[in-house]
């Protein structure tokens, strides 16, 4: 069967007795075009046009190859269909609004995808795909809300360089690799899904990145770990860290509406606001070991603050006059000494004297604590790439 070059109102093909009857109505307000059963080997749909109609192929078992092909679909239902050759779905559009496409419960050999433009609403629900089957260059940037629900992939699988609005895995079974090489998406989502032998996160880019679930970030990190990809696991490991700050924001409000979990949960509301804090901290830093700089603005600042608040308390009773020479160098050596972080003494004294004021003991310990810290993250940070 070969279907080219065709406007097409409705037309239905349907078995009867072995047979396959063909329907064309006189008058109808949309196209479509339905094939259900019948003994069809190939299926050739070339550059039709569809107004506002419908495709449809059902119960289509000894199938062995079919190609849409530079089409505009608005409304595509594929079921209960197995191809046991090929099935070539490659530079297809949409016109009309809303438009959907549904694969379900179908079995596909050698598959592409190549360079089409799926309908905003599209489907994989149960279905195998028992050979390599490529979506690269899918562009559904603006708008596609694109789902595979309960599918197998039992070869490599290539979703490289596309560009898709949402994109949603459940309960998915990659039995060899897939890729997402440079991918563009605004959200994606990946549940319950298993990669056995790994996936290819490289150049992966999430501009809604605050809208995914931390169970899909940590998926992807994973994966890039795995691959020793180092430069998009640091990426992926910040983005973990601030989805996890969200979670427990929402679980400390959850824990204020919650009545009785003091009976049960007392201390998780304390280890999360604890965690909160820890994390607040490190992103305020250096964002989690990442940036040096940051790091060292951290450590000065704080180290200068503190000084500054170190010296005030142990001159309260001078009159101190910064820019007299004696005074000056003082200053200056006394915070060169306060930034070494393994020297207790008083940092004012040419002496190895300690302090007697409580207050400045506090100002300088804690002067300590915030230089070090700074100091661990910077040199965190000069080792992110390090295995």
């Amino acid at each position: 069967m070969e279907i080219i070059n065709c406007k097409i109102k409705n037309l239905t093909f349907e078995e009867n007795n072995g047979k396959i009857n063909e329907i064309l109505p006189t008058i109808v307000e949309s196209g479509y075009l339905k094939i259900n059963g019948g003994n069809i080997k190939n299926i050739d749909i070339e550059n039709i046009i569809f107004n506002d109609g419908s495709l449809g192929l059902s119960n289509l078992n000894q199938t062995e190859s079919c190609s849409i092909i530079r089409s505009t679909l608005n409304n595509v239902v594929i079921s209960h269909c197995e191809f046991n050759n090929y099935f070539n779905y490659i530079e297809n559009k949409i016109s009309s609004k809303p438009n959907q496409l549904f694969f379900n419960h179908c079995s596909f050999s050698i598959s592409t995808f190549f360079e089409t433009k799926f309908n905003n609403t599209t489907r994989f629900t149960n279905c195998n795909f028992n050979k390599a089957v490529s979506f690269q260059f899918v562009d559904n940037e603006i708008s596609g809300d694109f789902k595979f629900i309960a599918c197998d992939f039992h070869k490599f699988t290539d979703f490289d360089k596309s560009k898709i609005h949402k994109l949603r895995l459940e309960k998915i079974k990659f039995h060899d690799f897939v890729s997402f090489q440079e991918t563009y998406f605004d959200i994606i989502e990946i549940d319950k899904t298993n990669f056995e032998k790994g996936a290819f996160f490289d150049d992966i880019q999430i501009k809604k990145i605050s809208h995914c679930d931390r169970r899909t970030i940590r998926t992807i990190k994973q994966q890039l770990q795995k691959t020793e990809n180092r430069i998009d696991y640091n990426r992926f490991r910040v983005y973990e860290f601030n989805a996890y700050r969200e979670d427990i924001k929402k679980k400390l409000k959850e824990f204020e509406k919650d009545k009785d979990h003091l009976n049960h949960r007392v201390r998780e509301p304390i280890q999360l606001k604890r965690d909160a804090f820890i994390l607040w901290i490190s992103d305020i830093v250096s964002e989690y070991g990442t940036d040096w700089k940051r790091a060292l603005k951290f450590t000065l600042y704080s180290g200068l603050i503190l000084y500054s608040l170190f010296f005030i308390c142990e001159n309260y009773e001078y009159k101190i006059n910064l820019f007299n020479w004696d005074n000056f160098t003082r200053f200056i050596s006394g915070l060169f000494r306060f930034f070494l972080v393994t020297d207790f003494f008083n940092p004012l004294d040419t002496d190895r004297t300690y302090l007697t004021n409580p207050l400045s003991w506090l100002i300088l310990i804690l002067g300590k604590i915030f230089i070090a810290f700074g100091i661990y993250e910077m040199i965190q940070s000069f080792r992110k790439f390090k295995a």
